[in-house]
């Protein structure tokens, strides 16, 4: 009798702790909701905080280094690395043109300002969107909607932003109506190592596309800034968006930066997704840029002159990228490697030309003119469309090139975007 009252005893005392554990521990089955299951509610991403305050006027001079910010809530950035399984890695230096004059704004964090050209470093990695975006970077918990996770915390981003002049403005309103987020415009620039070892480079909206238009987005940021809550029993302020909201594309109100343009927050009703024909792999290490627009416009504006301009320097960037494929696409032509070059060619040429042919074709014509002896661009064009071939992103380059046996000949290198989202030739011809 003693020993089976014994064990009920310890069974009594065994319940007794696990319900205390659950009454003062545990995190709630909310909390849980609301930091891993994708299919929220819509008014988990889009209710106005009943209390909130501004950031307090002392953040306007940030510590010069501030690594370990008051704000508790930045310990979520390691946490949400370990819940995931995975220790933060060693991503490499920034991909920037002068490191050297980067400032860390943390001990332990891959995030840097750069005051000469007034912008803010900082280092993540590609990840593999499952979901419908809710973010553009975030924190590794928020992964499978995220195009970038990053080991940062939002808080200290936010000082370095302060520090190169950005202006926080006010992050969205939905009561009584829907008011856009404000504050100064920020550019965002990824930067990363192609398979060649290349630093390849786009805006962030090249990584993301609308769900509806297919197209890509076509705004900029704008540094909404987040808010403070208090903890009325501590009197402790936490940083909302150290919970994730870094760089958002879903209007969120604790977003320290967000979209100036409504994008709803329902799962099955979001505006944008993962571009993922222009991703590099899952993992890659990228770097990102967060620039600083500063004029006089309206922040909740994108003038048209501006959004033309920024489509000038896609083209740009296009036509700069295919003319490097099809200069080393021409050494391997120059050198004979006749196979190779149907190998690396693009996937619509291997199917129009089997490789027997294809270098049939060039023994025939290109080889007897002999080796090159000089080679100067004419000319370069993007455009969407060209004869018998779908609509696409082509570039069609012209050379004026000298050879041994033809002293003067007109060259053109027609190069498409890949299904693997790299420049190859489609087609090549001379005269």
């Amino acid at each position: 009798m003693s020993t089976v009252a014994r064990g009920q005893s310890v069974l009594a005392g065994v319940w007794v702790l696990a319900i205390a554990i659950v009454l003062c521990g545990c995190p709630s089955a909310e909390t849980k909701h609301d930091q891993k299951e994708p299919l929220r509610k819509q008014a988990d991403s889009t209710a106005e905080p009943a209390a909130e305050s501004r950031p307090e006027p002392e953040i306007e001079k940030p510590p010069k280094t501030p690594a370990e910010p008051t704000v508790k809530p930045e310990k979520l950035v390691a946490e949400a690395a370990v819940e995931a399984g995975e220790k933060p890695r060693d991503l490499g230096p920034p991909l920037v043109d002068n490191p050297d004059q980067l400032t860390p704004l943390s001990q332990d964090q891959p995030v840097w300002i750069d005051t000469k050209n007034k912008q803010v470093v900082l280092l993540g990695e590609v990840c593999e969107a499952g979901y419908p975006l809710e973010f553009f970077a975030s924190n590794a918990m928020k992964a499978y909607e995220s195009v970038v996770t990053v080991n940062v915390t939002p808080f200290i981003v936010h000082a370095g932003l302060l520090r190169i002049g950005a202006k926080p403005g006010h992050p969205v309103r939905f009561q009584p109506r829907f008011v856009p987020p404000t504050g100064t415009e920020i550019a965002v620039e990824v930067r990363w190592k192609d398979s060649r070892g290349k630093v390849q480079s786009a805006p962030a909206q090249h990584w993301i596309r609308n769900i509806n238009t297919k197209k890509e987005l076509d705004v900029n940021w704008v540094f909404a800034g987040s808010f403070f809550r208090t903890n009325e029993e501590t009197g402790e302020k936490y940083y909302q968006a150290n919970f994730g909201a870094l760089i958002c594309v879903l209007n969120l109100p604790n977003a320290m930066l967000d979209l100036p343009i409504e994008s709803f927050g329902a799962i099955e009703a979001r505006s944008f997704e993962a571009f993922k024909e222009h991703l590099p792999p899952a993992g890659t290490p990228t770097t990102l840029l967060l620039k600083p627009i500063f004029d006089d416009k309206p922040t909740t504006e994108i003038p048209a002159r501006r959004a033309a301009a920024r489509v000038g320097e896609k083209i740009a960037e296009a036509e700069r990228k295919a003319l490097e494929a099809a200069e080393d696409w021409l050494e391997l032509v120059d050198r004979q490697q006749y196979s190779r070059g149907w190998e690396t060619a693009s996937e619509r040429l291997n199917v129009i030309i089997a490789r027997r042919d294809f270098i049939k074709s060039l023994n025939d014509t290109r080889k007897p003119l002999g080796k090159v002896k000089a080679r100067r661009l004419s000319s370069k064009k993007y455009t969407r469309s060209i004869p018998d071939a779908p609509d696409g992103q082509y570039v069609v380059i012209q050379y004026t090139a000298s050879f041994e046996n033809k002293p003067s000949a007109v060259e053109m290198v027609t190069m498409m975007l890949n299904g693997d989202n790299r420049w190859r030739v489609l087609g090549y011809h001379f005269k």
